[in-house]
């Protein structure tokens, strides 16, 4: 009995776990399907249908179609999908689940900061480019206009060395002044900012950048440029946010000159002697070397001097955030410390900054707001000591066997240690600044819609330089006498603006926006100088000027201007999908001549929401299209105060006191005024259009713009008989058209957390001259190059090096004075002979087009980004390859030069008996094709999961490693980096970066 009971327990046990089997089989196969459509019943192909709480997910299909096995009766689907809002939907026992899908009104309000105002992005009109989030702070730098390099199409942006606290070269559609400026106008929060952007990448908002005239039309002649317009962050309602973003990075050389080593500059001075007659073996050596470099060559000693001086610098960055407030307040505070150090010894930047912006409703209808930034810069200038290491002999040593330095290492008293500037005492060169920068305004709101606005910006600073060179440094050079020099610089400027927004829907149709202001500036700078030389004591440094003893010299000057404006706009939407801007600007410069202070700019655009359309609004592919239209003129002042009312020069003359004679000065009209001197006027066409397909999977932005200016402010050859060389005036003309396109696709977004979208930023500018003074084709008398006309502004104007002369081609050579191993140009008129006409335009600084690609691609909490940047078409002067010593007594970057066993066609051949001043057509070797394609940075980042930060006590917790400008891709001048432009000073370089953002 007992057995029969165990054995059907037995049976009924397993007759039960056969039954859990089979019901958990049939739970894990049980499956949802249905079909998503978005707001007119369509499919909506691609739309991520995810289990919540799991990485169970699929993607529907091309007709909205999708099937999805669950494992619960109760799971929630979780419908996502790019422009739509999510979408929750509990399954509930169901096998069918059907969504239709809202479009995301946030996608499609997003708002873009304009001049004075915000504007919807679908009914902006003009040419507008915004850069958020994490491109912001995608990679370190000194300078925040940084991080848009490659990211706004128009916008030409490099760097300018790699020096501690170096400074950018960047404009917006390209040069269109000679004389004028042609630099954007920067506005944080609002109130002009001139100089290195100090603004730490983490307290910005977003940064849009104004390219056409409609959008830059309502600042008038400072917007001539383009404008960059920075909002910085700000409090809202909620509980407080405390953030701290941290970054060390290691900084190293990227490329560089191959500078020769000692072997090879006795070989190059050698064959300079060959050429001669004073060498034939290395019998001769003793007597084409100064015997102490004789003997450091016959013992192996020798130097490479710039490795002696460039090391590892370093860039580290610490910032902490704080925001919050209430319905009354809202504020936003933050600190932050930068420091770099550059590749050499004393060359370093230290920033300290604070911001404070807060917002204060005093009233219902009454705010009172503030942003509020200062700043404290302490930076050590380095002289440049890698002129003196690369030119130098290598045979020597810098130190001597007790490890001292030598100050003539080479052997004679003429050539000093490149070293010598970073003994302790021998040279400081120290800049601080202090800066307070911000504005208070107040906004009152007496009606409904219209809002009042009285601004008041403020940007102060006060600037000391001090220098300290001892003898037998670089600066005062071997035995000169020690100087000591300290500079004082004080700069303000008040700015002042009221201006009234209003803003209406007057029906469904009509929607009415307009914008009606004044605004005031007046700006001065004063400066004082005083140097001496042969100081008391190098400990007094710059601290005690009186302690010169010998060539005293003072200076000082004051500089004032001011301008005055009026400034309107109207915004008119009709239909919902036709848009029309009309802005007016009238400004009055005091720079300019009595009588033509002031001048209109006007500007008019249209837009055409193309989507709105009946034939357009069933077109699902098409997700939005805009065309938008503009034309609009500005004006540019941008010179020197007082030329209009002419100047003095100063002339020394020998004043006989009887046994000796004294200095004596007396003056003379040294410029000539000119009371006609009126704006120089730009007039700007564009047209562009919008677009996002496929469900905005891939959304851009298509610009192709003319600018013609006139009345350039260009200083112009006089007739010998008025006494005077030139007068600037409004004469010649130039043009710019360009094409520009920016391109963001979401390439994946699987359910799984795969992610990848990529962003494209590209701009095509062409850059001439129209007219010069008088009708000319060509002005040589501007710069070392001239201008000239159907070329770009920076042009390089010389003969065409096509090669070198080579044996057997001694008539042909002879008929222009040359021999076999010399530069051979191209006679460009065909007459034989080579003349000045044989110069032709040889290239210019311009490029063709760039381009910036960024890729983003993400799994869960890990992201990987990186972006190519290209700068194609652009001619450099390259110092390394002018710098070749044909002569052979200095030493310099190692090139493939000529000798009868090497028939290169590369470099003339080395000849003791010239010089580089003497050399016919050496400017020549100096042109190279400066283009490159660099990866410019990849950043490997991992925001761990909300159950590590929440362990930590944090909201947030990532962290990255940054590669900057680590990998050239391509360059004709392989290893150097050519965004340096070209010169051998301050080598570029590439960072290490790594990095913490937490929020508490």
């Amino acid at each position: 009995m007992g057995r029969a009971l165990l054995r059907s327990g037995r049976h009924m046990l397993t007759f039960l776990l056969m039954l859990f089997s089979v019901a958990t089989v049939l739970a894990q196969s049980a499956t949802v399907s249905g079909r998503v459509t978005d707001e007119n019943g369509d499919g909506l192909p691609g739309v991520t249908v995810l289990v919540k709480g799991t990485t169970n997910g699929t993607a529907t299909g091309a007709d909205g179609a999708y099937t999805l096995p669950v494992t619960t009766s109760d799971a929630t689907l979780v419908f996502s999908f790019i422009g739509y809002q999510p979408q929750e939907v509990q399954v509930n026992n169901r096998s069918t689940v059907n969504v239709s899908l809202a479009p995301d009104s946030r996608a499609l309000e997003e708002v873009v900061v304009i001049g004075y105002g915000t504007v919807k992005k679908s009914d902006l009109t003009g040419s507008v480019a915004s850069v958020r989030g994490e491109d912001l702070t995608a990679i370190p730098v000194t300078n925040g206009l940084e991080v848009m390099q490659g990211k706004v199409p128009g916008l030409d942006l490099t760097r300018t060395s790699g020096q501690a606290g170096a400074g950018l070269n960047f404009n917006i559609r390209g040069n269109r002044s000679v004389n004028a400026s042609n630099q954007p106008l920067i506005l944080v929060d609002g109130i002009r900012y001139d100089g290195p952007l100090d603004v730490n990448p983490n307290d910005i908002a977003s940064m849009e950048v104004l390219k056409d005239a409609t959008a830059t039309a309502i600042y008038g002649s400072l917007g001539a440029n383009g404008v960059i317009l920075i909002t910085t962050k700000s409090g809202a309602a909620g509980k407080t946010r405390v953030t701290l973003n941290s970054y060390y990075g290691i900084q190293t050389r990227n490329g560089y000159a191959d500078i020769m080593t000692g072997p090879e500059w006795v070989q190059l001075r050698r064959e300079a002697r060959r050429t001669v007659g004073e060498w034939d073996g290395p019998e001769d050596d003793e007597r084409i070397l100064p015997p102490a470099q004789f003997e450091n060559f016959q013992n192996g000693i020798w130097t490479e001097w710039g490795e002696e001086l460039i090391g590892t610098g370093s860039q580290q960055n610490h910032q902490i955030g704080v925001s919050g407030g209430s319905d009354k307040i809202n504020y936003y505070f933050s600190t932050e410390y930068f420091n770099e150090k550059g590749l050499l010894a004393n060359d370093q930047l230290e920033r300290y900054s604070g911001r404070m912006n807060i917002g204060y409703n005093l009233l219902d209808n009454l705010k009172l707001s503030t942003n509020l930034m200062y700043t404290y810069r302490d930076r050590d200038i380095r002289r440049d000591p890698l002129n003196q290491a690369n030119k130098m002999s290598p045979l020597g040593a810098p130190y001597d066997a007790e490890g001292n330095l030598v100050t003539f290492p080479v052997g004679d008293a003429s050539t000093l240690n490149p070293l010598v500037d970073e003994q302790p005492g021998n040279y400081e060169n120290n800049d601080v600044n202090r800066r307070f920068f911000g504005n208070l305004s107040l906004d009152y709101t007496p009606i409904e819609n219209l809002t009042l606005t009285s601004r008041f910006g403020i940007d102060q600073s006060n600037n000391r330089n001090g220098l300290f060179a001892a003898t037998n440094t670089i600066e005062t050079g071997p035995n000169g006498l020690s100087l000591a020099r300290a500079e004082l610089g004080n700069f303000s400027r008040f700015t002042w603006e009221n201006f009234a927004n209003y803003n209406k829907t007057l029906s469904e149709n009509h929607e009415l926006s307009a914008t009606l202001g004044t605004s005031i500036w007046s700006e001065r700078t004063e400066f004082f100088s005083a140097q001496g030389r042969d100081l008391l004591s190098s400990t007094l440094l710059f601290y005690n000027l009186g302690a010169t003893q010998t060539a005293f010299q003072l200076n000082s000057s004051l500089v004032e201007r001011s301008m005055a404006s009026f400034f309107g706009r109207v915004n008119y939407k009709l239909f919902n999908k036709y848009l029309f801007t009309g802005v007016l600007r009238t400004d009055g410069s005091s720079v300019l001549a009595e009588g033509r202070k002031w001048d209109y700019f006007p500007s008019a655009s249209v837009g055409w929401l193309l989507k709105e359309e009946n034939f357009l609004r069933d077109v699902n592919f098409i997700s939005d299209l805009k065309l938008r239209l503009s034309y609009g003129i500005s004006g540019n002042s941008q010179i020197d105060p007082y030329l209009t009312l002419g100047g003095l020069g100063r002339s020394t003359y020998a004043f006989d006191q009887g046994t000796a004679e004294s200095p004596a000065y007396g003056y003379y009209p040294g410029a000539l005024p000119n009371p006609n001197l009126t704006w120089e006027t730009t007039a700007t066409a564009n047209a562009g259009l919008d677009f996002g397909l496929f469900y905005n999977r891939v959304v851009g932005t298509l610009d192709v713009y003319q600018q013609n200016t006139r009345d350039l402010l260009l200083e112009r050859n006089l007739p010998t008989t008025t006494g005077y060389e030139r007068v600037i005036d409004n004469v010649g003309e130039t043009r710019n058209r360009g094409v520009e396109l920016q391109l963001g696709t979401i390439n994946l977004d699987q359910p799984n957390g795969i992610r990848w979208s990529t962003d494209v930023s590209f701009a095509r500018n062409k850059e001439e001259v129209v007219k010069l003074a008088d009708g000319v084709e060509r002005d040589l008398s501007f710069g070392d190059y001239g201008l000239h006309v159907g070329q770009p502004l920076n042009v390089f104007y010389d003969y065409e090096k096509i090669g070198i002369w080579q044996s057997g081609e001694e008539d042909a050579a002879a008929v222009n004075q040359q021999n076999p191993g010399d530069i051979r140009v191209r006679d460009q008129d065909g007459d034989g002979v080579i003349t000045p006409e044989d110069r032709i335009v040889i290239g210019n600084e311009t490029p063709d087009w760039t381009l910036g690609v960024t890729n983003r691609l993400g799994y869960k909490g890990l992201e990987l980004s990186f972006m190519v940047y290209a700068r194609i078409g652009q001619t450099i002067i390259s110092e390394a390859a002018g710098s070749y010593k044909v002569d052979g007594l200095e030493n310099g970057p190692m090139v493939d030069y000529w000798t009868p066993e090497n028939p290169t066609n590369a470099y003339p051949r080395p000849n003791a008996g010239t010089s580089r001043s003497s050399t016919r057509y050496y400017s020549t070797l100096q042109y190279v094709d400066g283009s490159f394609v660099k990866m410019r940075d990849i950043t490997l980042a991992y925001t761990f999961p909300n159950a590590i930060s929440e362990r930590l006590k944090l909201a947030r917790l990532r962290a990255y490693v940054t590669a900057k400008n680590y990998f050239i891709l391509h360059s004709e001048i392989a290893p150097y980096d050519p965004e340096r432009g070209g010169a051998l000073s301050f080598p570029m370089t590439k960072q290490m970066v790594f990095g913490l953002n937490l929020e508490f």
